[in-house]
């Protein structure tokens, strides 16, 4: 039940749920040795630089990746290489063919020996939800760790043609970025001149939890034409729902993968006390997005593109921009 709760409620933040029991960071993880030529199997080395910083050896050829992230999985299937993807995690569910995929466990306690049994040349993490002893644990078993750290609109669009570049899916990466380039442009032409909708972004509501200045979602609300009320150099911050009522959010935002659901969830806030203040609450003024608002991944997009036409529709007319619907 609470596994299923998590699931619904969007990978990135279940980390919250276990934040004092984290590790530290993968940008502080010690760099591989780039002193190997080869691995044990005979494989041709390069060393390449990941995200977060780390020196990494990796073969030239890179035929069998495992993904510890749903970010990552996605990205890799938008590239085209879906096809070399031979395990991921429990919550990987997007694009459907990654639910058939071998699971090894969930992004923060990933099975090593599952993992291994693979037979991986590559495992892709991510910074924001995978820890440092689950790339240690790799390391000793002689098997590299590529981390990705997508904390922007711009940084996904980078990330995802960097990781382009690096499994040898150049035109793919460069095809697939310059749309999503495309289609983000066409969102600020149509949203030129528009002042910013002030919303409140709920990434939890008991406790009631947000998002900070400087993430990717904050990111995205902007590419969308919305200013969330919420200023805080945290991440994912502790909010006053007092504080929240004080300013009166034009919108308020929710993101599920199950709308109905949350839907009714939304109902029961419309009765509970302090949520009740809230006029967008009560006057209907509020958003329920895809998860794909909380995945730095290429559809992070079609989010945004959702987003951006309903808080104005007079710019965008009756058609949807999205592409994908959600998911």
């Amino acid at each position: 039940m609470m596994e299923s709760k998590l699931r619904r409620r969007g990978i990135f933040f279940l980390a919250l749920s276990f934040a004092v029991f984290l590790a530290s960071p993968l940008a502080r993880a010690a760099r591989q040795s780039s002193s190997q030529g080869t691995l044990p199997g005979g494989s041709a080395l390069r060393e390449v630089t990941d995200e977060t910083g780390r020196k990494v050896s990796i073969p030239l050829e890179i035929r069998r990746i495992v993904s510890l992230a749903p970010n990552v999985t996605e990205t890799l299937f938008a590239l085209g290489l879906g096809d070399r993807v031979v395990g991921d995690t429990n919550f990987c569910d997007y694009p459907p063919e990654a639910k058939n995929r071998p699971h090894v466990g969930g992004p923060i306690d990933p099975s090593i020996e599952q993992i291994a049994a693979l037979h991986p040349d590559l495992v892709v993490a991510t910074r924001a939800i995978n820890r440092l002893p689950t790339v240690r644990s790799l390391e000793q078993v002689g098997i590299p760790v590529y981390a990705t750290d997508p904390r922007s609109v711009e940084q996904m669009l980078a990330s995802t043609e960097g990781l382009s570049r690096l499994l040898g899916a150049d035109a793919a990466g460069q095809a697939l970025v310059s749309s999503m380039r495309r289609r983000l442009a066409e969102v600020q032409t149509r949203l030129a001149g528009v002042p910013p909708t002030s919303v409140f972004f709920v990434v939890w509501d008991s406790p009631t939890v947000s998002t900070g200045n400087d993430t990717f979602i904050a990111d995205a609300l902007k590419y969308a034409g919305a200013r969330s009320i919420i200023d805080s150099s945290l991440d994912w911050p502790t909010v006053s729902m007092e504080e929240v009522v004080r300013q009166q959010p034009e919108y308020v935002i929710f993101y599920s993968a199950t709308p109905a659901e949350k839907e009714s969830e939304v109902a029961e806030l419309r009765h509970r006390r302090v949520w009740s203040d809230l006029e967008a609450l009560r006057q209907g003024r509020v958003v329920v997005l895809s998860e794909a608002i909380a995945r730095p991944a290429p559809s992070l997009v079609d989010a945004i593109e959702d987003l951006a036409h309903t808080l104005r529709p007079e710019r965008f007319g009756a058609r949807s921009l999205s592409s994908a619907g959600g998911h």
